[in-house]
């Protein structure tokens, strides 16, 4: 009997074994599906990449102010504007009178701004500004507004330098007392005096209200404070020089503008209803070199710069003291922006005092950098003082912010 065979077929030469099942050979060939969850993250990390991007680029309506550089008003700059102790050309030059070295400092300070025409900020920058104590974060509005281009701000800037310039001339001659008197000549008439018998560039000598007595004009400040005893709507006959020849001309005072809209006047009297430019009665004259630097603020320290140069010996004592403020030709010192900048850019630069504008008091109480001592200053007079006063090593009798914002009793 024969055994059980096992037969094996042999496959024909042409012919392929059957392949498995695709389902045996995992999804290898189905189409991948990602899953909800990762279609949600994948959105919000896109999300995400595109908002840092948008931050990162994108321009926003804000301006960012920061510490700028400084410069000592007794010493040098290049025409650049930056300090250069090879420079020949002064920030200040006085001429028409002696004028004195001097071994300390006097820096004016400034504030460096982004997001003018120019110079945009983004989303970004602002955010990492809001983190940094030396910087603010401002409406753009505020600086430099939609409206003006480029080139018109710059203009505005430049026009407010010139004038702080020429108002710090008359102001530090009229503290020396290098000039006895003001020339005060009109540039023109409001619209309530255009029927007047002032005729543009007359120079004002004297003014004499109906039933009172002849004052000779000797500087803004006085006509000020004589106005401020004169009512609205009082005639006045007014002595003025033209061409060269004294005449009698009338008008009547009229009421004091609300320019910011509180409700009460600005003054206190009548206002002769003219635009009067000043100069110093004197020989003397100063010159500025500093360039591509614009705004009113460094006009007080433009003033302590002249009178430093034409008072005998060194009125800083070597001491480097830095400070802001407007300057008026009668010698009053006012409010600028970006003072915290404007203290941590002289500390920086290596100041240890500060004069402020008393009437930046309240911004300045609880930023004051470490190591810089800051007195507040109201008038050229005052500052003069401070400066003395910072020289001779006693600064007990100067005034701070503290005491100015302290509540009166």
């Amino acid at each position: 009997m024969m055994g059980a065979v096992t037969t094996h077929a042999t496959p024909a030469p042409d012919s392929v074994p059957s392949l498995p099942p695709a389902e045996a050979d995992g999804a290898a060939f189905q189409t991948w599906r990602p899953s909800p969850r990762l279609i949600v993250l994948l959105t919000v990390l896109a999300a995400v990449v595109t908002t840092i991007v948008a931050a990162a680029v994108v321009p926003i309506n804000m301006v960012i102010e920061a510490p700028g550089p400084t410069w000592n008003v007794l010493g040098s700059a290049d025409v650049a504007g930056s300090q250069d102790s090879n420079s020949q050309n002064s920030v200040i030059n006085v001429t028409g009178a002696p004028t004195y070295p001097a071994d300390g400092a006097l820096r004016m300070t400034t504030v460096s701004v982004r997001g003018c025409p120019g110079s945009p900020v983004t989303v970004l920058d602002v955010a990492l500004a809001w983190f940094d104590d030396n910087k603010t974060v401002v409406d753009r509005n505020a600086v430099c507004p939609e409206t003006m281009s480029a080139q018109e701000v710059e203009q505005v800037n430049q026009a407010q330098m010139t004038s702080s310039q020429d108002a710090a001339v008359v102001a530090a001659l009229m503290e020396t007392g290098l000039a006895a008197r003001m020339v005060l000549q009109v540039e023109g008439l409001a619209e309530e005096q255009t029927s007047t018998e002032i005729r543009i560039g007359d120079v004002l000598d004297s003014i004499t209200p109906e039933g009172g007595a002849t004052t000779k004009v000797t500087d803004f400040g006085q006509l000020r404070a004589l106005l401020a005893t004169i009512p609205p709507g009082t005639r006045v006959a007014l002595g003025v020089e033209r061409d060269g020849a004294a005449v009698e001309a009338h008008l009547t005072t009229i009421d004091p503008k609300d320019a910011d809209g509180d409700g009460a006047p600005d003054s206190e009297g009548s206002l002769l209803g003219l635009s009067l430019s000043a100069r110093a009665d004197s020989d003397i004259d100063a010159t500025f070199g500093l360039q591509d630097v614009g705004g009113p603020s460094a006009g007080s320290m433009f003033a302590l710069g002249i009178v430093d140069s034409l008072t005998p010996g060194d009125m800083t004592g070597g001491k480097d003291i830095a400070g802001t403020g407007t300057i008026a030709i009668d010698g009053q010192v006012g409010a600028i922006g970006g003072i915290r900048q404007k203290m941590a850019g002289a500390r920086d630069a290596g100041s240890d005092y500060f004069l402020a504008p008393a009437a930046n008091c309240s911004e300045v109480i609880g930023h004051e950098p470490r190591g810089l001592e800051v007195f507040a200053v109201s008038t050229l007079h005052e500052a003069v003082g401070a400066v003395e006063a910072i020289a001779a090593g006693d600064t007990s009798n100067l005034t701070t912010c503290e005491a100015v914002t302290a509540p009166s009793s």
